[in-house]
This record gives C-alpha cells, sequence and structure tokens, in this order.
C-alpha cells in the first residue's frame, strides 16, 4: 500500500510538472510591418520538448488589426538558427545556421531575398575566423545603412597546432624551396582564459564584416588588444560601427567588468566616445531613427544601477539624460515612484516618431515597468500597460509609434501585445495607450485558486511577493533570488508555478542587494553580505503571520544558495528542508576557484584590485571566513538537498560537495545530486530532475512532520 500510495503522488508530481512546463517562452518579437491600420510580428520562442529532453526554436507571424489577430502560418522550426536579422527594407534576411555532422560543427551565414537563399557562405571552409557569438552579451548581427554588409561578432582564428614531431607526407616547397604551412609545432597545450561561465570557449572575439556585393568577410583591425568588443551596431552613415569595449585588465572579469563605447572606421581608426574612468561600465549603444543621437547605458560600481547617457552625433558632446537618483513621477494626479535604470540592455529598435523619446522596461520594485524617455527634456512617462508594481511589462521593439510588448505574472504565462502611443498636436498622450493582444493567452489550471500578492514589508519598499493557494496554510518555500544584485519578479517561472500546483506556497524577498529599488538599496548590501541578507529574509516571514506560522523549507541557487545555507545555520529551528542548487558556501576557498574571484572580495567591502593573495589579506580572509555559512554548518538541523552542477565555473561543485561532507559529520540528513550542467542547470534533463528530487525532498519532511 505505502508502495502504492509513493506511485500515485510521483504520477501526479509528474503530471503538474508537464503542465506547468508545457508554455513557450519567448526569445525574441520584431516589427515586421506597421501601419496606422494594421501590425505584423515575427516572434521567436523557445519550449521544452520532455520526450527528447530538449529545447526546440520555432518562429511564428501574426497580424493584426488592433481589435483581432491571425496567425499567418504555422509555427516553424528554427532550432539549427543561432542569430538572424532583417534589413532596415526587410528586402533581405540573413541568418547563421548550425549544423552537425558526427563531431564536425559547421556554421553557415544565409542571406535570403526574393523568397529564395541568395548567398550562402561556408564559414567553417573560408575559415577567415572562428565560431560566431549568438550569445546575449556579444552576439550581434546586424545590415549596414545601404544593406551591403552585415556585421556580427565571431572567435578570433588562431593557428592550428601540432606536437613537435608528427610524422607526414614529405610536404611540398615552392620555387625557392620554402615550405608553406599555417600549422604551429608545439602550441596544442596552450591555455587561454575565455569569458567563463555559459561563456565557455569564447576567449578573443572580433569584429567581422561580410560584403554580399563583393563577396567578402574581412575582420576589423585597430581594435587594441586589450580590449574585447560587444554589442556592434552600425554608424548612421555605414562607414564604421560603434561597439561596447571590455577592457582586460589583467584578466577577464566577466561581462560586469569595466568597459567603454568606442567607434571604429572600416579603415581602423579607432575612438572611445564613453568616460574611460575605471569606475564605469556600459551597455548597449543605440542611435536614434535619423542618426543624429547615439545613447548607452551607464553604470558604477557593482553595476547596481545605470544612467542613460546621450552623445550627439555630430558634436561627440555627452550628457546624462537619466542619473543614478530616484524620482517621484506624477501619474494621474497620483505619485508613482522611480527607483531608477537597473536594465542591462535596450532593445535595438525603441525610438518614437520624434525622434528623441526612447522607450525601455526596467525592474522597479518586483515588477518590470515600461517608461518612455524624452532624451532632450529628461521628462520621464509611465506607461501603464500594467498596474504599478504588479506583472512584468518588457518593451523588445519599437516601429512608428507601435511597441511590441511581452507581459506576464507568475500566475499567468507571457503573452504578446501591441501597444499604440496616441499623439495630439503633435505630443504625445501617454495616459491613453492602445494595448491590443497579439498572441495566445494562457492560463494555468485552477489559476482563479491562486493569489499573487506584492507586499511593502522591508524598508517601506515593495520588496516580497507571494504567491500560492488562497485561503490555505500549505507549506511555504522561501526563495530568495541569486546575484546578489539582481531581482525576484513577478513574472512567469515554470518551476515557480510547478510548486503551486502541487500544494505548496512561494515566498520571493528582495533583500538589501536587489536591484529594481534604488541604487542605495542595492549598494548597501556591500560590506553586510551574509549577514544583512539574511536578517531581511528571516524579518520579512516573520512580519507576517500568515508565513511564519507555516511548515518553511527553502530553496534557492548561486547567492540564493548562499543565503539558504546562511538561513538554516542561523536559525536552525525555523525551517523544514533545504533545496540548495551550486551554493557557494566557502567565500575564502571560492576566491582561487571562481571565474569571478572579485565577487566575494566586493560583496564583504573591500577592493579587488588590491587584494592579490589572500594569504597577504588577513584582515579579508577574516571577512570571508566570517561571511561564509560553512561558520555554522555545526547548528544545521534541517535535511539539505544539493543539486550541484559538474561544469560549474561559477561556484564549482567542489564548494557543494565540501558543504556535504560538512554536513555528514555533524549528522545532518544530506543528498548530492550531480548534474552534467554548468552553474544554471538549465537542460531539459537536470531541470526536471531537480525541480521534482526537490518536491519530493520537501514533501518527504512536511508530509512526514511530527507537528
Amino acid at each position: 500500500m505505502i508502495v502504492h500510495f509513493i506511485t500515485l503522488q510521483l504520477d501526479k508530481i509528474v503530471a503538474a510538472y508537464r503542465i506547468a512546463t508545457q508554455y513557450p517562452e519567448l526569445i525574441s518579437a520584431r516589427i515586421h510591418d506597421c501601419s496606422k491600420a494594421h501590425v505584423s510580428v515575427h516572434s521567436v520562442w523557445v519550449q521544452r520538448v520532455l520526450e527528447r529532453q530538449a529545447k526546440t526554436r520555432f518562429r511564428q507571424t501574426v497580424f493584426s488589426d488592433y481589435k483581432t489577430y491571425t496567425l499567418t502560418s504555422p509555427p516553424t522550426d528554427i532550432t539549427d538558427e543561432l542569430i538572424s536579422a532583417h534589413s532596415k527594407s526587410t528586402k533581405y534576411f540573413c541568418v547563421v545556421r548550425e549544423t552537425k555532422s558526427g563531431k564536425d560543427i559547421k556554421q553557415y551565414l544565409e542571406v535570403w531575398a526574393d523568397c529564395s537563399l541568395v548567398k550562402n557562405y561556408d564559414l567553417s571552409a573560408l575559415d577567415v575566423h572562428g565560431k560566431i557569438y549568438a550569445d546575449a552579451e556579444f552576439g550581434i548581427l546586424e545590415w549596414s545603412p545601404d544593406e551591403t554588409k552585415i556585421v556580427y561578432i565571431a572567435e578570433k582564428k588562431v593557428p592550428k597546432s601540432e606536437p613537435f614531431y608528427k610524422q607526414k607526407p614529405k610536404a611540398s616547397a615552392d620555387k625557392n624551396g620554402v615550405v608553406n604551412s599555417d600549422t604551429v609545432p608545439g602550441k596544442e597545450y596552450d591555455w587561454s582564459q575565455d569569458w567563463g561561465e555559459q561563456l565557455v570557449g569564447k576567449i578573443t572575439p572580433v569584429l567581422v564584416v561580410c560584403d554580399i556585393k563583393t563577396d567578402t568577410i574581412d575582420v576589423l583591425s585597430n581594435i587594441p588588444n586589450d580590449v574585447n568588443p560587444a554589442a556592434a551596431t552600425w554608424t548612421p552613415d555605414g562607414k564604421g560601427v560603434v561597439a561596447i569595449g571590455y577592457t582586460i585588465t589583467p584578466r577577464k572579469l566577466s561581462t560586469d567588468s569595466l568597459s567603454h563605447v568606442f567607434s571604429l572606421t572600416l579603415s581602423g581608426q579607432y575612438n572611445v566616445l564613453s568616460s574611460n574612468s575605471e569606475q564605469f561600465s556600459v551597455k548597449t549603444p543605440r542611435f536614434n531613427l535619423n542618426g543624429t543621437k547615439l545613447v548607452w547605458l551607464e553604470g558604477g560600481p557593482h553595476y547596481s544601477c545605470f544612467k542613460l547617457m546621450s552623445c550627439n552625433w555630430s558634436t561627440k558632446e555627452i550628457t546624462t539624460v537619466v542619473d543614478f537618483d530616484n524620482k517621484i513621477l506624477q501619474i494621474n494626479h497620483e505619485q508613482l515612484p522611480f527607483y531608477g535604470l537597473h536594465n542591462r540592455r535596450i532593445p535595438s529598435r525603441s525610438w518614437l516618431n520624434d525622434d528623441k523619446t526612447i522607450v525601455l522596461s526596467t525592474p522597479q520594485g518586483g515588477s518590470i515597468h515600461t517608461f518612455a524617455i524624452d532624451t532632450e527634456s529628461k521628462d520621464i512617462h509611465y506607461l501603464p500597460i500594467a498596474k504599478p508594481f504588479h506583472e512584468c511589462v518588457s518593451v523588445l521593439d519599437v516601429c512608428n509609434d507601435v511597441l511590441v510588448c511581452y507581459k506576464s505574472s507568475l500566475n499567468k504565462p507571457g503573452q504578446l501585445f501591441a501597444i499604440k502611443i496616441l499623439s495630439t498636436f503633435e505630443a504625445y498622450n501617454f495616459t491613453n495607450i492602445s494595448i491590443n493582444e497579439i498572441s495566445p493567452s494562457h492560463c494555468l489550471p485552477n489559476s482563479d485558486k491562486f493569489v499573487v500578492e506584492h507586499g511593502y514589508t522591508l524598508h517601506n519598499k515593495p520588496t516580497t511577493i507571494f504567491y500560492g493557494p488562497k485561503n490555505s496554510k500549505c507549506p511555504l518555500i522561501i526563495w530568495p533570488h541569486g546575484g546578489p544584485h539582481l531581482t525576484s519578479l513577478d513574472s512567469f517561472i515554470a518551476q515557480a508555478a510547478f510548486f503551486i500546483q502541487i500544494g505548496f506556497a512561494v515566498l520571493f524577498i528582495n533583500y538589501r542587494g536587489s536591484i529594481g529599488l534604488g541604487k542605495d538599496y542595492a549598494e548597501s548590501l556591500l560590506g553586510n553580505m551574509g549577514d544583512a541578507d539574511a536578517k531581511d529574509i528571516y524579518n520579512a516571514i516573520q512580519s507576517n503571520p500568515m508565513w511564519s506560522n507555516r511548515k518553511l523549507v527553502l530553496f534557492g541557487g548561486s547567492h540564493g544558495g548562499f543565503l539558504i545555507t546562511q538561513l538554516s545555520g542561523q536559525y536552525p529551528n525555523t525551517f523544514k528542508a533545504v533545496s540548495a542548487r551550486n551554493p557557494n558556501i566557502d567565500l575564502p576557498s571560492l576566491f582561487i576557484t571562481s571565474d569571478i574571484p572579485y565577487w566575494g572580495i566586493t560583496e564583504c567591502g573591500f577592493n579587488y584590485s588590491e587584494v592579490d593573495s589572500l594569504s597577504n589579506s588577513k584582515d579579508v580572509l577574516m571577512k570571508l571566513a566570517d561571511c561564509s555559512p560553512c561558520k555554522n554548518v555545526h547548528k544545521v538541523q534541517a535535511p539539505t538537498l544539493l543539486l550541484l552542477g559538474e561544469k560549474d565555473l561559477r561556484v564549482p561543485p567542489s564548494q557543494g560537495l565540501a558543504y556535504y561532507h560538512l554536513l555528514k559529520k555533524h549528522g545532518v540528513t544530506a543528498r548530492v545530486l550531480m548534474y552534467d550542467d554548468c552553474h544554471s542547470l538549465s537542460t531539459v534533463a537536470a531541470e526536471m530532475d531537480s525541480s521534482i528530487n526537490s518536491v519530493l525532498w520537501f514533501k518527504k519532511y512536511t508530509d512526514d512532520d511530527s507537528e
């Protein structure tokens, strides 16, 4: 009977997981055609396929008259497409396609026009560069204004190598007796640093231009050796590009490292445009429609908040449009706090027709809000697409005063909307906008029985999000986010939906250090890590008897894993069970094993550039040790499940394994699950197994509790 009950329970859990993970997630959307009467949108989605233990990507086209919408064709599978781009007139479409044949991986650059393939470059055969980048940080594919060239970023070609001695056929020589070979002996074991976690193999990015008229592919020159280019865009005249340059001094420190905006002509003239200060990092340079103005995001230390900078392209004069400071916005005679810009990207097309107003989205107190910012008057206008501090709305593309936005909440999977910005007498009316759905609406089973509640629990800011069944005292999962300079959002999370479907509630807490609540709030954690953030979570729980009087379990990864192992050691009688994904538990050892060694040093309140070795920095060593969760491991009582990725470079699995051995030493029930995955555990197999095992772990220590 017991075995039969467990089987039935497991079948129910697996069925709930299938339901929660069936919804596609949006990758991108672009307005293909737009007028006052209609809009056509191309969108790209990704969806889990549990039967194949893989994810599939597909493209969907929708036509809307702003009242109803029609899917114009069945979804098209594009799983083998890495990155794609339309030319400005949409005459041309280019795509980088990757194919696999046995152990060989080949890339092709295709150009389509007039419903046919007009160009196809075998990049592996041409051998001008290595693999093209398609990740969110470096990847770019963009047509020049005259639609004759394509710029992208790829890995620099390195000479082939072989052993010092290798038997081979007699080499042929030219008439002068010289043997030509591009192979260098004795270099095959040389190590080069890449950009780390989830950017493995990306070592030396180069800017590349493909000319479809001359059929030439050239690597742009004259970028300094200590600068790696990213996020390139064409200059208005098409004679060069503007890009981000990540500075390597003396090593790569993730893409949050120091950077600047530079311009580079096709002839090789290199100029730095932004401040070359050691205090700044920049993101996503964007030109306005007529090419008179360039904007970018510029963040201070720790990248918790960004300024919006504007550069007059003619004079190169730079002004600050939005600074770090918080503001109060007047919305229909009501006041709305604006906590600054915490977004890391601006859409590639983001300008309204007046060519001075840019539209972007940014986290604000547990939600993502969308704003229209006048770069001349510096006025900030909230777009009322959703209720303030509820749900998440992100703008993806802007064309002819029409926005394509993606909206979701914890209790509702994501959906695309077309937003018309109305104007009167050449002035925009941002309080009166037209909102029209352009993709199917999905609802979770029994969604009316669940509630999402935002709370001003900490420091008089919107810092908590409760998601769970109405009028229920079911077990509560405390789920702090990672980072720590990230945020928990009221957006759809399949894993959270899964927990809710099988009878749990979830509490997200934006503790000190979280973004979306102002620069000061984010940076107030520095020097207080492991103390202030853990206290914030505990105090938030205790502030509400509806939360504190439940059976509580802990779930989180990375810095979230760090926090839940802190909580289980600092408050050992409070929590019934723990499931930690790749938790960092010993900061001194992490300093020499992580791909971001500065993380612990910085969060503990020190300057990383001044620390060479912990053996020579005893104050730093003692602080790191004092902030480590393993300090209180002897107090832990809660059974602990550790979910580890054996390819994790950010928090190597040795951290979790060391914690496991310490727990066992002190008699705590513990289990390790080791996955063939990296830090995020985001492969379909790892995500499914870790989610279901976490639920089984939680149910075991809450259902069987004697209370």
